[in-house]
């Protein structure tokens, strides 16, 4: 992952895990970035780690909707064919999908699917 979008998910944690409306509901980082050695690559592929899969996930369903995923890009990042597909996939089991390129629109898609002032 690039720092920049490391960067806002990073600081978007630090919000959520702060705030006491959000901070114990289920949600969970997908660590799909980064550089790996073909073993561990293997290794994580045969637990079922899967290209294109959201960096964030809430898994709290609210008024229809399954879940909440966020996916974080730079300022000038681009969804991957494998990202769109996923998404794609997202949507047909009712989960809301946002693509956010900082911690503050991340913190606006979680407190709008919530319903919560943020």
């Amino acid at each position: 992952m690039k720092h920049a979008e490391s960067d806002a998910q990073r600081l978007f944690v630090q919000r959520w895990r702060l705030d006491p409306r959000t901070r114990d509901l289920p949600a969970c980082a997908i660590p799909n970035g980064g550089r790996r050695g073909a073993r561990e690559a293997g290794i994580l592929k045969a637990e079922g780690v899967s290209a294109g899969a959201p960096d964030w996930m809430l898994f709290a369903p609210r008024e229809g909707r399954a879940g909440l995923a966020l996916e974080f890009k730079s300022a000038t990042g681009r969804v991957s064919p494998a990202q769109a597909g996923w998404h794609a996939a997202l949507r047909q089991e009712a989960w809301t999908v946002h693509i956010v390129k900082s911690a503050a629109a991340a913190w606006e898609a979680v407190t709008d699917y919530l319903g919560i002032r943020a």
